[in-house]
């Protein structure tokens, strides 16, 4: 069996020779995490889990919504603070954008260009308008 060797420095030589203040160094080997610091690197996990389960479409509002209906207690301000510190953000809609014509047709021909009307009411014209209802667009 091998036995470990440890040799035992002092930390002030140590320090100078790699240029590192001796209060850093005692700062770097004491600090633990806070259980605070433990419970947002265990929500970021899960905040980064909701999010890419939903290919990145869900922003804070619906991350601690998911989150809290599986049990996470979490509030939205936080749940957006992790999100920015990890640089996740919800991928924006696409603008609706109504075709009136279908790919591969060019749009109706102009029939009244020619036409000069000599009185009222002979050339009437008319446009498509799309009204958005709980059916759907119409």
């Amino acid at each position: 069996m091998i036995e470990e060797l440890s040799v035992q420095f002092p930390v002030k030589e140590s320090c100078v020779a790699l240029s590192v203040s001796r209060s850093g160094y005692y700062h770097w080997t004491g600090t633990e995490q806070s259980e605070r610091a433990a419970a947002n690197a265990e929500l970021s996990k899960e905040i980064e889990r909701v999010y890419h389960e939903h290919k990145g479409r869900y922003g804070s509002p619906r991350i601690t919504q998911q989150l809290r209906q599986e049990g996470v207690g979490c509030g939205e301000n936080r749940v957006a603070r992790r999100m920015r510190e990890n640089e996740l953000a919800a991928r924006g809609k696409k603008a609706f954008r109504p075709r009136t014509t279908l790919p591969g047709q060019g749009a109706a021909l102009n029939l009244i260009k020619e036409l000069e009307p000599s009185a009222p009411d002979q050339v009437w014209a008319s446009d498509i308008t799309y009204v958005a209802t709980l059916e759907g667009w119409l």
